[in-house]
């Protein structure tokens, strides 16, 4: 069992490693979003299931790759998933994370059931160095960094959000030709 458990830690430390690593340039490729949600799971659902998380994912068989970087979608399904488990604080927390086309884009939806933005807040969110969160807690960079990182891979984020039910964001992002986007 010990043996077990320290592969399965040798395993995640790797990954945070590759993960950390800061990518030189980007490189597009077709990226499969259940795969890289993976990959994200593979860090963040163990803190996840310990805080009474459940994350749902509703993704249709056969929705379109994304034309992006794999590395940087990961990075911001990371940060967009461990900023919603942050805001709920409750026994029942959920994110849920779908999928969808619409006109040509791969449609991503991350929605949880934490603690909302506040509407006089909302504009602000994706400014460097603003944070909801208490003094200490946040950098204020996350968002920012999301927002950055989506719009390189050709990408948009909105969001949605009401104080006590929870927030949403959407990203989309271009298919990658050739793929069905017909759903």
């Amino acid at each position: 069992k010990v043996i077990h458990e320290t592969d399965r830690a040798t395993a995640i430390t790797k990954k945070l490693s590759t993960f950390a690593k800061p990518a030189k340039r980007s490189q597009f490729e077709e990226v499969v979003l259940e795969k890289e949600l993976d990959e994200v799971m593979d860090l963040i659902g163990q803190d996840l299931r310990l805080n009474n998380i459940n994350l749902t994912r509703s993704i249709p068989k056969d929705y379109p790759k994304i034309l992006a970087d794999k590395k940087q979608i990961q990075e911001v399904l990371f940060n967009i998933i461990r900023n919603a488990a942050q805001a709920i604080d409750r026994k029942d927390g959920k994110i849920v994370v779908s999928g969808s086309a619409q006109n040509g884009s791969a449609v991503i939806h991350i929605t949880d059931n934490g603690t909302g933005i506040p509407k006089d807040k909302i504009e602000q969110i994706f400014h460097p160095f603003y944070t909801t969160k208490a003094p200490g807690k946040g950098t204020g960079l996350g968002l920012f960094i999301v927002k950055q990182v989506v719009e390189r891979n050709n990408g948009n984020i909105a969001v949605q959000s009401e104080l006590g039910t929870g927030t949403t964001f959407t990203l989309k992002f271009p298919t990658a030709l050739g793929v069905s986007t017909s759903i």
